[in-house]
């Protein structure tokens, strides 16, 4: 047993080494991290800069504090600019150096209205106009307030529902990101059993290797430099999200990426072992895309299948998906980050993965054995799984 380990870790590291000082995977990891990064700052800045306005402002009494008031509530940032006048205010709108003026009872806009700010102006327009009154009805600012306090209604939810947009956008993206690196080390691992068996290289590894630790020693290799690289990926994503904060993030939100990282893992595991199976089918690269066509079209369904999962994902279907091997590791992530999954289902998920892959390793290493010395044309698995290859 100890031999076999040695021997699955030697073609592992050769795997991992050879691999990881490519040009290629340095540059792909270079860019997929620096667009991991990007894709969250641009759009945490846009939002923020989304919630940041300049207005000019021909004084009035308590205009200006009723536009910083209403703006707070609102979540707006309204920074105040006094104009002499209503020319200066409509020059200041119509240079862009101000979204919006203010001049008596006008508000000017240079062309529609922005809907976010419209609301807030009107609204200080009026508080603003009230305080004037009840100014003139000899109304202290006390009595004033007091008159104008806002009722506080108790409020049931008889079926409360937390708000997970930032869960679902966070499994979104890992989503995408795990349908990507499953099939992109998938593909490494099918590529890489051919060019073995096209070179002979393979012939070779097998006079010290069996067949079946060879492909388990290329299934680890090619899943450490995943996972490394897809670790790194969630870490940077984590960490910039700590930083910038695009939403408020929820509790939870940091073990949902973990959460993803561990399906990527799983994922991994289980299709890598077809695609090496499926690879050994094949003496060609054309061969092989063709013979991992269904593989790659199923895996398209359950992504495209996974969207649906925002409708309703309390359905019996998105349940099954979830705990069924093939469909886990893209439906339980997106699962999870829009419902409450029960502790059981989400431990049956991985443990039935986990049997999944043991039964796929052997049943792999069955087809990769019977199929991987024949370097003519394109095996079927009957003669594969017969090892009856001419």
């Amino acid at each position: 047993m100890s031999r076999r380990i040695s021997a699955i870790w030697v073609i592992a590291h050769r795997e991992l080494r050879s691999r990881a000082r490519s040009r290629a995977f340095r540059v792909s990891s270079a860019l997929l991290l620096v667009g991991m990064i990007l894709g969250i700052v641009i759009p945490a800045f846009a939002m923020r800069n989304a919630n940041r306005y300049t207005v000019a402002v021909v004084a009035q009494p308590g205009l200006s504090q009723a536009i910083t008031s209403q703006a707070a509530a609102a979540g707006l940032t309204v920074s105040i600019r006094p104009a002499a006048g209503r020319a200066a205010a409509v020059a200041r709108v119509d240079a862009g150096t101000a979204d919006a003026a203010v001049a008596g009872q006008e508000v000017i806009w240079k062309n529609a209205e922005n809907t976010r700010l419209a609301p807030v102006l009107y609204g200080a327009l009026a508080q603003a106009a009230i305080g004037q009154r009840a100014q003139a009805l000899g109304l202290t600012p006390g009595q004033l307030r007091s008159l104008l306090a806002s009722a506080h209604p108790t409020v049931t939810r008889l079926h409360a529902q937390p708000d997970r947009t930032p869960q679902m956008i966070i499994a979104l993206i890992g989503m995408i990101l795990l349908f990507v690196a499953l099939n992109f080390y998938g593909n490494y691992v099918l590529t890489g059993v051919v060019e073995e068996k096209s070179s002979r290289v393979v012939e070779v590894l097998l006079a010290r290797v069996r067949p079946a630790d060879l492909l388990a020693g290329k299934v680890a290799g090619i899943g450490m430099l995943g996972i490394g690289q897809f670790t790194a990926l969630a870490a940077a994503a984590a960490v910039t999200l700590e930083v910038t904060r695009p939403f408020h993030l929820p509790a939870g939100t940091l073990p949902l990426i973990g959460s993803v990282v561990l399906w990527f893992i799983l994922g991994y595991s289980f299709y890598s072992v077809l695609y090496g199976a499926l690879g050994a089918l094949a003496s060609r690269t054309e061969d092989a895309q063709a013979a991992a066509a269904p593989l790659t079209g199923f895996m398209l369904l359950v992504y495209f299948g996974a969207f649906t999962i925002m409708a309703n994902p309390a359905a019996w279907w998105v349940t099954a998906g979830s705990l069924f091997p093939p469909t886990a590791p893209i439906f339980m992530p997106m699962r999870a980050a829009l419902t409450t999954v029960p502790a059981w289902q989400m431990v049956t998920a991985v443990l039935l993965m986990a049997a999944a892959i043991a039964v796929l390793i052997a049943v792999g290493g069955r087809l990769y054995r019977g199929a991987v010395l024949h370097t003519t044309g394109r095996t079927r698995l009957r003669q594969a799984w017969r090892g009856t290859i001419a």
